[in-house]
């Protein structure tokens, strides 16, 4: 099994088929192992009712589709069923879930088989129209209305399609809402209301991380880094107005603490192939950097190419922020792993032994 990357969804995406003839359920699902998929309940009731084997068609994992038949695992009822495949998908991929909590006005994706496009599957993507919550009257089985600019009139058969948000795995589609015949909003479940089945199965999910892309903390009272080696690589390289790159490691600092407060190998090997890439812009920079004793034009300019990267090469997935990732530069500094001049290393300690001479 690996972790599929997000534009690969389609591979772990599959058609359910379950009954026979005009009373043939026809449903997605999505693959969260290499033996197990989910899908919408109701997609499954020809199982329930008539004994109906159902049967998964993964059109997206090589040159010919896979079929596999499947059977729903013995849990709680819920409006989501986990279904175990007879026969294992060999180098299965699968996204885990998130619990990054959706909000009015988020933009979604959706990879599912709707039936009007049952040969090839379609891509729906738009926004949030509301968080449907308890206090609400009437509250349905799904808790995410999402509207839809797709030209398709009816979604049957996208039920049990995953829900994306920021490239995160949110939730799972359940139902369609028709007006004089036409599909005007889908209605998704989130892993908040999930979350005790997903647990009681085994599966994994991610903790989402308390800052975001357009967050930005402030430095707090009574912190000081004056004594940090990453503010002496600063003023060794003439570099005395720092009070933003204070604020910048601020903020990298605490991104790298929720990441490693998830426990998540994968959370925490995005945020080191970050630090990787950060480093090898500034290597790029440095390397034929001349002057000896002033950076401030070394600093702008690796500050300017993060900027330039910060949409591309330094994108990841979306969690950190610009200000972060210019904090890491002040994170690696902090390791001595980089600097503002040509011989940063011999600077720094003529520069420390100065100051000590002086206190």
């Amino acid at each position: 099994m690996s972790i599929v990357a997000y534009k690969d969804v389609e591979k772990l995406v599959c058609r359910l088929t379950c009954g026979e003839g005009e009373s043939c359920s026809k449903a997605t699902a999505f693959l969260i192992s290499n033996n197990r998929v989910i899908t919408a309940t109701h997609a499954i009731k020809n199982f329930h009712m008539s004994n109906h084997d159902i049967v998964l068609e993964f059109l997206n994992l090589g040159g010919t589709p896979i079929t596999r038949k499947a059977i729903p695992l013995d849990l709680d009822p819920s409006p989501i069923t986990i279904l175990e495949l007879e026969e294992n998908i060999e180098n299965a991929y699968y996204i885990n879930f998130c619990d990054y909590k959706v909000e009015k006005d988020d933009m979604y994706e959706i990879f599912g088989y709707p039936v009007a496009k049952w040969g090839v599957g379609d891509w729906i993507k738009s926004n949030v129209t509301r968080r449907i919550t308890n206090e609400m009257a009437q509250p349905y089985d799904w808790d995410i209305d999402l509207n839809h600019n797709s030209n398709i009139e009816d979604f049957e058969g996208l039920s049990g399609s995953p829900l994306f948000v920021n490239t995160k795995l949110v939730g799972v589609i359940l139902t369609e809402t028709l007006a004089n015949g036409k599909a005007i909003a889908l209605g998704s479940i989130s892993v908040q209301i999930i979350n005790d089945i997903l647990v009681k199965a085994g599966i994994n999910i991610e903790q989402s991380l308390d800052y975001d892309m357009y967050e930005v903390y402030e430095l707090e009272e009574g912190i000081d880094y004056s004594d940090c080696l990453f503010v002496a690589k600063l003023e060794s390289a003439n570099i005395f107005d720092h009070e933003d790159c204070q604020q910048e490691f601020f903020n990298a600092e605490i991104a790298k603490s929720s990441i490693e407060s998830m426990d998540t190998l994968i959370e925490i090997k995005k945020f080191t192939m970050m630090k990787n890439n950060i480093r090898g812009v500034w290597k790029t920079l440095h390397r034929p950097y001349k002057n000896e004793s002033d950076g401030n034009e070394l600093l702008s300019l690796v500050y300017q190419r993060v900027e330039d990267l910060s949409e591309t090469t330094l994108k990841g997935d979306g969690n950190l922020s610009l200000m972060v990732k210019k904090g890491i530069l002040h994170q690696l500094s902090d390791e001595c792993k980089v600097g503002w001049v040509k011989d940063y290393s011999k600077r720094v300690k003529d520069y420390l032994i100065e100051k000590e001479k002086n206190i």
